[in-house]
């Protein structure tokens, strides 16, 4: 079945207007669909359900991200300027992000940056992406959290390494950071794939992490 919607939607498409306008443009057309990911949809409960929290946003440009924050029970909060991308408003999502926490339990903030710039293997973009993550999200959040009076635990880590040498992603461990302003900080003050290691949470799994950025460990 898939097959065959993807050779008719060729036929569709060929002959649409705004491909004819493309390729007079001298653009490619956009002439053919491709399905990507299909699978079953999963029996889980809401993140709220779990971890008996009120409620919860996702702020991500990337429709997967979306998608799953949704089907977790999570509010989606759209970006002006938001792409998914290394050019994308950081500082927006950052002051969206401030916004969503004064009236939620839990507010999952996702940057793409780094992650395309390793897939384009561009070492350089790469570095460029996390000092903007740094200086734009992290610095800007933290600095406004720290004066409220309600403490608010922080949580930096990516979903996956993207090496710019192999351009995809691997499995090895992820470094993460885990700030409580009412826990005492461990000796570790650098953030890197091996000074972690060094750390009070060497490595959790499975659900670990979420039960410990909770509370619930």
């Amino acid at each position: 079945m898939l097959n065959k919607l993807i050779l008719r939607s060729q036929e569709l498409l060929e002959n649409h207007p705004i491909n004819i306008k493309r390729k007079r443009e001298g653009k490619d057309p956009a002439n053919s669909i491709w399905p990507w990911s299909p699978g079953y949809k999963p029996e889980m409960k809401t993140i709220t359900e779990t971890y008996g929290l009120k409620n919860g946003v996702v702020i991500s440009a990337v429709d997967l991200i979306k998608g799953i924050g949704v089907y977790a029970g999570l509010e989606s909060i759209d970006v002006e300027g938001a792409t998914g991308l290394y050019d994308t408003n950081y500082e927006g999502k950052a002051q969206a992000a401030i916004e969503a926490l004064k009236k939620n339990d839990l507010v999952y903030l996702h940057i793409e940056a780094s992650d395309e710039a390793g897939h384009e293997g561009d070492i350089d973009l790469k570095i460029k992406t996390v000092e903007y993550l740094d200086n734009l999200v992290v610095k800007t959040i933290f600095e406004e959290v720290r004066k409220w009076d309600e403490p608010v635990t922080i949580a930096i880590l990516p979903d996956h390494p993207t090496p710019c040498r192999i351009k995809t992603h691997t499995s090895e461990p992820i470094p993460f950071i885990i700030y409580n302003p009412q826990i005492e900080a461990d000796n570790v003050n650098i953030y890197d794939e091996e000074s972690v290691k060094k750390g009070y949470y060497k490595v959790l799994y499975g659900d670990e992490f979420m039960n410990t950025l909770i509370g619930k460990k």
